[in-house]
């Protein structure tokens, strides 16, 4: 039985016939840019679902198109069917659904495959999903154990499967369980908010996350709330198992397509011009099959002059938290000598820990600021010292040299002001000349806070009686054009908003947090 898990990647034409693109599995917000995007995330529920199923003796495969950068469904439609897949399981992610369905529905009635819908869109519209005919069944949540029970019982297999989670993310069958990686694509897989040389190397060394902030989704939707963190040899074994598969494969790759770079060089340039011109004539599909042969040759030569891996990215929701866990981590991390960056809370660590990242490598850090109004950071129980945060982020900035900081932020948060906006951008502007100081680059995206399904605060504007506009799922892409619509919905719950208590979040204090030992 082969078994397939599919990327389905984000591709859209706008009223001028402009394509754009962006990913899907792998980021917590699909977004689309004009043109073909060299942005590439990486799925880590699918890569971890296949290499379960392929312990357990399945055949199991993934086709990430979007690494691939196949940036036209009727190229996606012809991957699957190259490969007959006897099961399907499509990640889709809220702003991609009609397109996910438009591959599902082709992929059941032209090669009668087993579908299954899985993903963070699956769990506020699972009973709609269930309704489709051509879809057989539908998992909320992480998916290896119901990926496995659906292949082992097939008729048989629950339609909806409901939070069925690993409690043991170190190991499998006694070996580390790691997620599957095509070494050929690891090119692809980019986190650009930080400027770490290629390749880069994407780790999560955790699941979920103990905060309850209400506009996030992955920890509520996809984790129900679970935070499980890996043992830190497990993590840093899977970095060294990595680079070691790494270099043999840069060196076999070397050997194989060596005195012909100079050919290659020439062809990718040929298809590149050729991918533009059918472009402009808005010739999708032919220009995207030439776009994906140049991007492999592309990729193939990078892949050669990068030499291997030369940078880590931590994908945690949340990286900084445990104190002996982290280390640890640092005590391997200095010892495998790459530079790192990471995704964390601002106040999770003291001045001891963040000395100690640095001391280990670590070149960039990334935090959820989202604001410095303390009554809007307790509209979105966001369960931060609006203070703290500042102060600490004025410490980083100022005690270390030639780092790079990025700050997420939001906007149309609820209760927001234009004056709390104004006063945010003031604070940012006037940190980043003190970080700047110090050779520090200190940069921030500004966000809209968008109700994603499944958040409390989507089901908080669904209690209103909204529901129905928030089904237009073309809102959720989040390019950043394309989100005002949406934004400025959170409106609805006024500027005299309070948060509200629910079964998930109480009040939202951290559930499930590491000890002061880390554990």
């Amino acid at each position: 039985m082969r078994v397939l898990f599919v990327n389905v990647p984000f591709v859209k034409v706008d009223g001028t016939g402009q394509i754009h693109t962006g990913p899907n599995a792998g980021s917590r917000w699909p977004f689309t840019n004009p043109g073909y995007t060299g942005y590439g995330c990486f799925p880590f529920f699918m890569g971890y679902a296949v290499n379960y199923l392929r312990h357990h003796g399945v055949d199991a495969e993934m086709y990430d198109a979007v690494a691939a950068r196949h940036w036209d469904l009727s190229l996606v439609r012809s991957e699957i069917a190259r490969r007959r897949p006897d099961v399907v399981f499509f990640e889709t992610s809220t702003p991609l659904f009609r397109a996910v369905v438009s591959v599902a529905q082709w992929t059941k009635e032209n090669l009668c495959s087993r579908i299954v819908f899985v993903g963070p869109h699956v769990q506020a519209y699972s009973e709609d999903i269930l309704a489709f005919p051509f879809v057989d069944h539908a998992i909320i949540g992480e998916y290896e154990r119901p990926a496995l029970d659906i292949i082992e019982r097939l008729d048989a297999a629950k339609r909806l499967y409901d939070f069925e989670i690993l409690e043991d993310l170190d190991t499998l069958g006694g070996d580390n369980f790691l997620p599957h990686r095509s070494l050929e694509h690891l090119w692809e897989y980019y986190d650009p908010s930080m400027d770490t040389p290629r390749v880069q190397l994407t780790v999560s060394t955790s699941r979920g996350c103990p905060f309850k902030c209400t506009y996030c989704q992955w920890p509520k939707v996809m984790n129900n709330g679970s935070y499980r963190f890996r043992r830190p040899d497990s993590v840093l074994d899977e970095i060294r198992t990595v680079v070691r598969d790494y270099d043999a494969y840069v060196s076999h790759l070397r050997t194989e397509l060596a005195g012909e770079e100079v050919a290659l060089y020439g062809f990718r340039n040929e298809r590149t011009n050729q991918a533009s011109a059918l472009l402009a004539r808005q010739s999708y599909t032919q220009a995207a099959v030439a776009f994906a042969e140049a991007q492999a040759i592309e990729r193939a030569l990078n892949t050669l002059t990068s030499g291997g891996i030369r940078s880590i990215f931590f994908d945690d929701d949340t990286w900084n938290l445990g104190k002996k866990r982290v280390t640890e981590l640092c005590a391997g991390l200095k010892d495998i000598g790459l530079p790192w960056t990471m995704m964390g809370r601002i106040d999770t660590t003291g001045r001891e820990l963040f000395d100690l990242m640095v001391d280990s490598g670590c070149v960039g850090m990334r935090f959820g600021i989202e604001s410095f109004s303390q009554r809007l950071l307790d509209n979105t129980k966001k369960n931060l010292d609006a203070r703290r945060s500042y102060e600490t982020v004025k410490d980083l900035i100022t005690r270390y040299k030639d780092m790079e900081f990025h700050f997420t932020t939001m906007r149309n948060l609820p209760g927001e002001t234009q004056q709390d906006w104004e006063h945010d951008q003031q604070i940012l502007n006037d940190l980043k000349s003190q970080g700047e100081k110090n050779h520090n680059r200190i940069h921030w995206q500004n966000s809209s806070c968008i109700p994603f399904p499944g958040t409390e605060l989507w089901e908080e504007m669904v209690s209103l009686g909204k529901g129905a506009t928030l089904k237009n799922f073309d809102m959720y892409d989040g390019g950043p054009l394309a989100t005002d619509e949406l934004a400025g919905l959170i409106g609805w719950l006024g500027e005299g908003y309070a948060p509200k208590w629910s079964k998930y979040s109480k009040l939202g204090a951290p559930t499930g947090l590491p000890d002061r030992e880390g554990r």
